[in-house]
């Protein structure tokens, strides 16, 4: 079960401050916990936007801040309340003397609106502090006067801002913070937030390796690996195709939107006279084949270009944002792909690319302690035999060293994990892995030290964006309102279906930029 809000954008009572390089907002009004809930997005008047994680935040209580002569302990804007439990921890320094560390407390007075008393028990005495503590101590509890996000406020300090509040679809079924990330709240102008985004990129299925399916590639990756997005492709600007008069520039075929961001060029030659080497700008479509410039997305929305007054040269280019992403890793395995930057202007969808497993590093295989005839076993090292798992797909090189007697180079062989530690061996396909089957190691390697067993590359596809293409082809939004995106499974991986949940007439302030970027 789901539910939505459509009263995005409200403004929210009192002002905030949020600090950099921290996840508590710190805010001065009573009216936090009956305004904003844990999911909910919070947009200062910078338009940095921040989601809502816990409204019981863990506050740092310095020895400052710990007074031994009236009990007191001292919280700017606490908003804590008479009679409420609060939890108390010294995070592995001296905990405050009359206190017990990871204990739950009551407030026993609010002496003011930063500083208050505790009790052991709801009503009970007030506690006898005797010491200060340390400084890294917290105190944590509902207040209705500060939150904790998900991440780290990572923008410049904002004090005293004005913030409104968007509340994205809540999902019931799953753990808090009942965030679904698949149900998007769709705006008018993303809507039309073109299919030139790189807006996902699913881990799919390898073939690559002995025609076995591997979900996320093999092992070994002992760090996340580089994921490469190409940069789009690159447009030439002849002076030719300048026109100052209308401040027009002709690209046959473009297949831009108003709004696309791109990077001018000079190419090392005289600038376009009007615009700024290595700088962006937005496209204002005028047609199929020609386009103008503006200074930022408004001004492109709103029809206002950048005046040429030159033409510049022939080498000169307009190239769109290159894509970005990260790459996630469980049990050594590629299990997820984040795009960092939807980039832009991808008028199809790029080759993506993951860098390879690290795989076992360079093996002596001369050496019989490595090399194990006796129990066909092959010492590998720990951080591999951690993570492998009987049936892992892996190629052999002899790297130089010579062959081994009973391997081939650049052969797959299959893994089979052995009950002691460090230890695996091979088979030749995968079903004779999954029943033990061992290649037999009637002896040790011939050549010298640099023997290897990779694993397979995690095989990865991109998606675009959900709105329309600059010739407004088919693939359009059917309606601004919360849309489900569904990404396939199966005989479907790879395939993204977006479903229209609830049509609105209006919608703002929804935060959606990765699904359906404004830009």
């Amino acid at each position: 079960m789901s539910s939505w809000s459509m009263n995005d954008g409200s403004a929210l009572s009192g002002t905030y401050t949020l600090t950099n390089a921290s996840a508590i907002v710190q805010g001065n009004s009573s009216a936090d916990t009956s305004e904003i809930a844990v999911g909910d997005i919070v947009i200062d008047d910078n338009g940095d936007k921040v989601r809502v994680a816990d409204i019981q935040p863990a506050r740092t209580v310095a020895t400052s801040a710990v007074n031994a002569s009236n009990e007191q302990i001292t919280i700017t804007d606490h908003g804590f309340v008479a009679n409420q439990n609060v939890h108390y921890n010294a995070n592995g320094g001296t905990a405050i003397a009359g206190l017990t560390d990871d204990t739950t407390y009551f407030v026993k007075a609010v002496a003011s609106a930063n500083a208050f008393t505790l009790s052991a028990t709801e009503g009970g005495a007030v506690i006898d502090i005797t010491g200060t503590g340390n400084n890294a101590q917290t105190v944590s509890g509902t207040s209705t006067k500060a939150f904790t996000i998900t991440e780290a406020f990572g923008e410049s300090t904002n004090s005293g801002s004005s913030c409104t509040v968007t509340r994205p679809p809540l999902n019931f079924v799953g753990a808090a913070p009942h965030i679904d990330a698949n149900i998007l709240g769709v705006t008018s102008a993303e809507s039309l937030g073109g299919l030139d985004n790189i807006t996902a990129v699913n881990v799919g299925t390898s073939t690559t390796l002995g025609g076995i399916d591997y979900v996320g590639g093999n092992t070994y990756h002992g760090s996340a690996p580089t994921v490469t997005i190409p940069a789009p492709t690159v447009r030439t600007i002849a002076t030719a195709k300048v026109t100052t008069g209308t401040n027009s520039i002709e690209i046959t075929g473009h297949n831009m939107r108003t709004g696309t961001e791109v990077k001018y060029q000079d190419g090392s030659g005289t600038a376009l006279a009007g615009l700024t080497d290595n700088t962006s700008y937005f496209v204002i479509r005028t047609d199929e084949d020609n386009i103008k410039l503006a200074a930022n997305l408004s001004n492109a929305q709103a029809g206002t270009a950048i005046n040429l007054t030159g033409t510049g040269n022939n080498a000169q280019t307009l190239e769109g944002i290159q894509a970005t992403a990260t790459a996630t890793i469980s049990g050594g395995k590629v299990t997820g792909i984040t795009v960092t930057n939807v980039g832009s202007d991808y008028q199809t969808l790029p080759t993506i690319t993951v860098a390879a497993p690290g795989g076992t590093g360079s093996l002596d295989l001369t050496d019989g302690a490595v090399n194990i005839v006796a129990d066909d076993e092959i010492v590998i090292p720990s951080a591999l035999y951690a993570v492998l798992t009987t049936g892992d797909a892996m190629t052999y090189a002899q790297g130089g060293s010579g062959n081994h007697a009973d391997l081939t180079d650049g052969t797959v062989y299959f893994a089979i994990k052995s009950g002691t530690a460090n230890k695996m061996s091979l088979a030749t396909t995968y079903a004779n892995a999954i029943a033990g089957t061992k290649v037999t190691l009637n002896a040790v390697a011939a050549g010298g030290t640099a023997h290897s067993f990779t694993g397979a590359t995690a095989a990865v596809t991109a998606v675009r964006g959900l709105g329309v293409d600059g010739d407004n082809d088919s693939r359009d939004v059917a309606h601004i309102g919360w849309v489900k995106k569904t990404v396939g499974t199966g005989g479907r991986a790879g395939r993204v279906h977006y479903e229209t949940l609830v049509a609105a007439s209006s919608i703002s302030g929804d935060a959606e930029d990765i699904a359906t970027p404004d830009s």
